[in-house]
């Protein structure tokens, strides 16, 4: 994949040329670098945004578009959209839209579905505009999820179920066929109309691509009162390339003989999920379902890091936190004999929050330091790096206060042999106390702290700076309004 780093020598012709406000300038930069590039998603905002100061918005929206498209955590994509809102229907300049077509693709939908009665019909409905073909594989329905696939136009194959879900998905490979693409949704998954265009998009995109493409979409999960998207579901991929689903559960996308060379990207697939809600998984008994199935992988591939780290995951997310630090370490282990395994900054991100749950901090900090050495870019191994030593220091700080106090505390009844320094009970104790105190954000306390210290040494320069500091703060919030942080969207189901 062609990756526009900062230094490319197009990107900084484009990049001045558009602080210039010469605008024609960088879209002769850019043009070329599209048309070599296709797949650029930087090129294309630049571009949309040279169009749009020449007024020209229907060009400028549609560039915008793929660029979201190829990039779909963008985090200027809502804002654009917005200040363009009304101009997504004005016409396109010829020469853009010439370089907007991609190569017409073959595109399957397909679904795998269990006693899915009351959602497969809106499933089915919400992805046939995306695909030419919708395929549904019915693990045993005993509802009517098979006829209602059936009445809504779908080629549904029934298969009977074998406690794998990699298996099941297989089943659909002969129906698929060997041309064209594959889009898999869950039964539960609704595509967001505004992508409908996108699935074909991304295919003529990258057919072609040698090592084959695998691409992730956007769900969107829908968790009480909050959303959170989640960009790592690989779920579309080439036919016709030996690749297939492996694993018995939490499948994941791979070769049937082998590892082999892929790449792996992202598209703007948005598909709205409600079924990682508790109240859903605790009602279908999800969760033991999952650790029953992994449980019995990592029988029968004891070495396989993925099965050792999704049963970890899980574990984890069920309240066995112990259990859960035992696979996933595992999981870490194996996975330094599988360089095809991608999820190993996932394993640790779950390794540090359990050990943390379970106040093993110096075995979290040590996870969290192997995070960020094997990958500096992930966000994960940094944040748990920093809450980790957050802890300790907290740690370190409620000991020091009650050292502190301890000090003061045995002072009067010592009657040993060795003398101790008289400022230690009196001064230097409390100011020990309060600086700790201070740092917990605990103010109050510690200004009788460093104000009782000041009445034993009231020309103690230290102290006087800690009061005078402490005064200011206390001035600087009663001047400033309490405001209650907005109220976030609520999402519409």
């Amino acid at each position: 994949m062609s990756v526009a780093t900062s230094d490319s020598p197009w990107r900084v012709l484009a990049e001045t040329a558009l602080r210039a406000k010469h605008w024609q300038d960088a879209i002769d930069v850019i043009r070329p670098q599209l048309e070599k590039v296709p797949t650029d998603a930087q090129a294309w905002v630049f571009l949309g945004e040279a169009l749009e100061h020449i007024d020209d918005y229907g060009s400028a929206w549609a560039c915008y578009d793929r660029g979201w498209i190829l990039d779909p955590p963008a985090a200027w994509a809502p804002r654009v959209f917005e200040r363009l809102r009304g101009h997504e229907d004005d016409p396109i300049t010829p020469w853009v839209s010439q370089l907007l077509e991609v190569p017409p693709v073959r595109v399957m939908g397909a679904i795998l579905a269990k006693n899915e009665a009351s959602q497969i019909q809106r499933c089915i409905e919400a992805l046939k505009p995306a695909v030419d073909d919708v395929v549904v594989v019915d693990t045993g329905s005993t509802d009517d999820t098979v006829a209602i696939a059936r009445g809504a136009g779908a080629t549904v194959i029934e298969v009977e179920w074998q406690n794998d879900f990699g298996a099941a998905r297989r089943a659909a490979d002969q129906v698929l066929g060997d041309t064209g693409w594959v889009l898999w949704v869950d039964a539960d998954e609704f595509l967001n109309v505004e992508d409908v265009h996108v699935p074909r998009i991304v295919a003529g995109l990258y057919d072609k691509w040698d090592p084959p493409m695998l691409l992730r979409f956007v769900q969107v999960n829908h968790l009480g009162e909050r959303i959170e998207p989640n960009y790592d579901t690989t779920r579309m991929y080439p036919l016709g390339r030996g690749l297939s689903w492996l694993g018995r559960i939490h499948e994941q996308i791979g070769f049937l003989n082998g590892p082999q060379p892929m790449q792996r990207g992202v598209a703007r697939i948005r598909v709205d999920h409600w079924g990682y809600e508790r109240d859903v998984m605790v009602q279908r008994d999800k969760y033991a379902r999952n650790i029953r199935l992994l449980r019995e992988w990592t029988k029968d591939e004891p070495n396989n890091a993925a099965a050792w780290g999704f049963l970890g995951r899980d574990l984890f997310i069920s309240g066995k936190v112990e259990e859960a630090v035992d696979a996933l370490y595992r999981a870490e282990a194996n996975a330094m004999n599988d360089k095809t395994y991608g999820r190993i900054v996932e394993v640790r991100a779950v390794l540090c929050e359990a050990l943390v749950r379970l106040k093993r901090l110096d075995e979290a900090r040590v996870v969290a330091e192997r995070a960020v050495a094997s990958d500096p870019q992930h966000p994960s191994g940094w944040y748990w790096q920093a809450q980790v030593a957050l802890l300790q220091a907290d740690e370190r700080i409620n000991r020091a206060v009650e050292s502190a106090r301890q000090a003061q505390a045995v002072a009067p009844t010592y009657r040993g042999l060795v003398s101790f320094s008289p400022e230690i009970p009196m001064f230097l104790a409390p100011v020990v106390e309060a600086d700790a105190l201070k740092m917990q954000g605990r103010l109050h306390e510690a200004w009788q702290k460093y104000s009782g210290a000041a009445r034993v040494k009231p020309d103690h320069a230290g102290v006087q700076q800690q009061l005078n500091r402490l005064r200011i703060e206390a001035e600087r919030i009663l001047q400033e309004p309490f405001k209650l942080p907005p109220q976030g969207i609520k999402p519409v189901k």
